[in-house]
């Protein structure tokens, strides 16, 4: 799991002196690579890189409206980018990802991106969807897709489960409520599914038969892949 921050920071050393210096001073440092929290005995890998020309308009794209002219203004000027990296278990590294990105933040860290999906959310959404329910951690770190001949779940790896795709046939905010449902199922209710057994969301609503296929959108190295597949939900005649 990759999280992308920009900043206002010219350069790494720049980066390094406003983590040092976040209140309470000296709390985290930055070095060989690695973002620290020794009184934690705690550390993220991070990457630090130069500012890209491109990141406010994909900020814009991958906010889908949620992300203020104003902050994007912001990341229009930004100096340089952090990369949190973490495990792709977003239950598991809940707390850490909260502690960690929330450092960056308060040391100017302007809005962030989750990269193994292409989501991205304000500081008080982000904060927001990580101190809610299981839905909202699921809208942290997932997407929705529309492709030609499917609707499509993308950022169920983070929580080590296949993502959903539905048919084009219905309608996009049906499908994007059915697709949200089925996904908060696998991760609330984490039922044992195979190929040919159905569900449905309700006793009146539509029945679908699953189809676990591989995720064939991605290449293997995608930061957008799932090696857990993807649920196929064809509705039963």
């Amino acid at each position: 799991m990759i999280l992308c921050i920009p900043g206002p920071w010219a350069d790494r050393s720049e980066f390094l002196k406003a983590i040092i210096t976040t209140e309470p001073a000296g709390q985290f440092i930055f070095a060989g690579g690695l973002l620290a929290h020794p009184s934690g005995e705690d550390h993220v890998p991070l990457t630090y890189a130069d500012a890209d020309p491109d990141m406010a308009q994909a900020f814009h794209l991958a906010g889908q409206g949620q992300i203020s002219d104003e902050t994007l203004e912001a990341i229009s000027a930004h100096g340089g980018v952090a990369y949190l990296h973490f495990a792709m278990d977003l239950p598991e590294e809940l707390e850490r990802i909260v502690k960690f990105t929330d450092v960056v933040r308060r040391a100017g860290g302007i809005a962030v991106k989750v990269e193994s999906c292409g989501v991205a959310h304000e500081w008080e959404r982000w904060s927001k969807l990580l101190s809610g329910n299981a839905f909202d951690h699921y809208c942290s770190a997932c997407t929705l897709i529309g492709g030609e001949d499917y609707f499509y779940s993308c950022g169920m790896h983070h929580f080590g489960l296949p993502e959903c795709s539905i048919p084009t046939d219905f309608d996009a905010e049906e499908a994007a409520h059915l697709i949200n449902q089925f996904n908060l199922y696998q991760i609330v209710s984490n039922p044992h599914l195979e190929s040919g057994h159905t569900v449905s969301l309700s006793e009146e609503s539509i029945r679908f038969r699953l189809t676990l296929e591989e995720d064939g959108r991605h290449e293997a190295d995608d930061l957008f892949h799932n090696p857990h597949g993807v649920w196929v939900l064809t509705p039963c005649e």
